[in-house]
């Protein structure tokens, strides 16, 4: 019995001497490695990434954003790694990884991206989350089905969110942009909207870009200098109306330019969607004689030029009708007398067509003689 014992207690030595040998074998790297690589004896990797991307959507950007993450084998063997994308639910946006295998020697590391390209003008409020894992696929030579199983292979992973940047653009709507015209003292109100172009709900602002140098001039602004209104993403605003109120005296015509701005108060630098009028003032005390005339714009000049100028043509043409007809209608009376003669009984037949005659030709005489009298008019004018 004592022999048999005997026998169990040398088999378990030499197993106990297997065990250890193989262990030694297993882990003999570890000791052979330089103190500055030694690390865990068993397989790992670490990850780090770094903060959540931020992609710009702008019409005029490019719609592109990056991550850069670290691999790392903190172990004291050299270990193959590989980098897969474990959850990506993106539909706008594509995700692809600049390298997705690594072999690291021990306490070694190296770098990669994560890359996102999308499109332009997507809404703010999209999110995409993802998810990568850095996993061992060989240590020390093992392939990763030959690992030992358990808690000590280490594999690690990255949870992450892409976020879309949001960007301000609007547009102002206002259906007449002519000058006006103001008496002092007037009132104009302008009624506008404005569109919410950009990719996120957005406080919208239209002001009196230049009212100091308005005010400065003589103008007030009895309903305020600016009005505002929050706009959903690609939403219009309510009719809203600001007014402007001409200077109460003015020494002469003014003449100013009214600029009227829309702005997004999210984003500083959304470019504006502005609108320029002309305001023209009359003053309220207009000169006489050459004073008055001076006020008078070039085209004002044209026009009373061009109305005296037919007013004139137009006395020249009464008077030379006048005169015809007062200077004709002696020579028809003349003419009736003169045929008077012609219807006597006693006169030959020879002579009557002799008359007749004379008095044809002396139409013609007649008419040289209304010539003559439309000569001697012209002349006298």
């Amino acid at each position: 019995m004592s022999e048999s014992i005997h026998r169990q207690q040398v088999a378990s030595i030499r197993k106990a001497l297997i065990l250890g040998l193989v262990l030694s074998l297993f882990l003999a790297p570890c000791f052979v490695v330089p103190a500055a690589a030694q690390g865990s004896p068993l397989p790992a990797v670490e990850l780090s990434c770094g903060s959540d991307p931020v992609m710009d959507v702008h019409p005029t950007s490019d719609p592109e954003a990056s991550v850069t993450c670290t691999v790392t084998n903190p172990t004291s063997s050299s270990e193959d790694i590989s980098i897969t994308r474990i959850e990506w639910d993106g539909v706008l946006v594509e995700m692809s990884l600049s390298e997705d295998s690594f072999t690291l020697g021990a306490g070694e590391e190296d770098t990669f991206e994560i890359l996102f390209i999308g499109q332009t003008k997507i809404p703010a409020t999209v999110q995409h989350s993802f998810e990568i894992e850095a996993k061992v696929e060989s240590w020390n030579g093992l392939p990763y089905g030959q690992l030992p199983e358990g808690f000590w292979v280490a594999n690690t992973s990255h949870i992450g969110d892409l976020k879309i940047q949001s960007y301000g653009m609007v547009e102002l709507l206002l259906s007449d942009v002519t000058t006006r015209y103001m008496d002092t003292s007037d009132e104009i109100e302008f009624s506008f909207q404005v569109t919410n172009k950009g990719n996120a709900d957005d406080k919208l602002e239209v002001v009196f870009a230049n009212a100091a140098e308005l005010e400065a001039a003589g103008f007030s602004f009895p309903g305020g200098k600016f009005v505002s209104e929050n706009v959903d993403y690609q939403g219009t605003s309510s009719v809203k109306t600001l007014t402007i109120r001409a200077p109460s005296e003015v020494t002469g015509d003014l003449r100013m330019p009214l600029l009227i701005r829309a702005q997004s108060t999210i984003d500083d630098s959304a470019p504006f969607s502005e609108i320029n009028i002309q305001l023209d003032i009359k003053s309220s005390s207009q000169s006489s004689g050459i004073d008055g005339l001076s006020s008078l714009n070039s085209d004002d000049n044209l026009m009373y030029a061009s109305i005296a100028g037919g007013s004139i043509l137009v006395l020249l043409f009464l008077v030379v009708l006048v005169r015809v007809v007062s200077n004709k209608k002696p020579k028809d009376q003349s003419q009736v007398k003169v045929n008077q003669p012609i219807i006597l009984p006693d006169e030959p037949v020879k002579d009557y067509v002799d008359d007749d005659l004379d008095d044809f030709f002396s139409d013609l005489d007649e008419e040289n003689a209304e010539v003559d009298e439309f000569d001697d008019l012209f002349d006298e004018l």
